[in-house]
């Protein structure tokens, strides 16, 4: 994707995942997005605040709430990359993912990839243009 983001899952807020733009596949997304639902759940439960995001290892994993909070985008980065950056990254691709997308659109969704098509397009060109 870019030297600053890794991968990027989209999940329903049930955390059953839609669709992911990443380069390796070794990754169960369905245990991921299961992991990222209960820990949404239990961080506000505990703190009243949504998610934004986590670090295991030696990556952060930043959260975008979607469509009215029903779908989350999960941004994986390395965890030296800075927090600003990121959160700025973040920002722009839930916007991108809201003016490409309505909840209405990812509910009818017949399960072919090639929907995502022009989102990943706009993603490689995003982070083509911030390369320069």
């Amino acid at each position: 994707m870019s030297p600053l983001l890794d991968e990027l899952w989209v999940f329903s807020k049930a955390g059953v995942p839609i669709v992911d733009f990443s380069k390796e596949k070794n990754v169960d997304k369905t245990f991921l997005g299961f992991f990222i639902s209960a820990i949404k759940t239990f961080s506000q439960k505990v703190s009243g605040r949504e998610l934004k995001g986590f670090n295991i290892g030696n990556n952060k994993y930043s959260c975008i709430h979607c469509l009215q909070d029903e779908l989350v985008l999960v941004c994986r980065s390395p965890l030296d990359v800075n927090k600003k950056k990121i959160q700025k990254i973040c920002s722009v691709i839930g916007s991108m993912f809201e003016k490409m997308f309505s909840i209405n659109e990812i509910e009818k969704w017949n399960g072919d990839i090639s929907f995502f098509d022009d989102f990943q397009h706009k993603l490689d060109l995003y982070f083509r243009m911030s390369d320069i």
